[in-house]
């Protein structure tokens, strides 16, 4: 993973997100032809980044965040929870207002009190949903 952290402390967040879009556009264009055209989606993960620079990014261009917190001046953002969410959370995150993705989900009963709580919301969009899966069987990670 490339970050650009250093450089957007130096050169600017809209300096840094050019570079960033221009570097996936050159995997794009690298990409076999016989995968499926679809364009990436650059997730601006802006945790611990103060909420200047987050509407600074904003500004240039970017609509994708992943974060922990809520910006309203900020009304097209497109929010993907990132971190571990405890279920006591659930229903205060389904609240936010423009959260586009869970990253992620790591068992049932918090798939089941997500459900439900977005159900009850009554949203006529799906949340998108990333599962967390113990692929290895280590008893540390179910």
């Amino acid at each position: 993973m490339w970050r650009a952290g250093s450089m957007s402390a130096e050169l600017g967040v809209g300096f840094a997100l050019r570079a960033v879009n221009e570097r996936v556009q050159q995997a794009v264009a690298r990409r076999p032809r016989d995968l499926p055209a679809i364009q990436p989606r650059l997730v601006a993960v802006s945790k611990t980044k103060p909420a200047d620079m987050v509407i600074e990014a904003y500004g240039h261009g970017q609509r994708t965040f992943g974060e922990n917190y809520i910006l309203s001046s900020c009304p097209e953002i497109k929010w993907h929870f990132i971190g571990h969410l405890q279920k006591q959370n659930v229903n205060k995150l389904m609240a936010v207002p423009n959260l586009f993705m869970l990253e992620t989900v790591d068992s049932m009963k918090l798939a089941d009190k997500v459900n439900s709580s977005w159900q009850k919301k009554g949203s006529a969009e799906r949340l998108k949903v990333m599962v967390q899966i113990n692929t290895s069987g280590e008893e540390s990670k179910l």
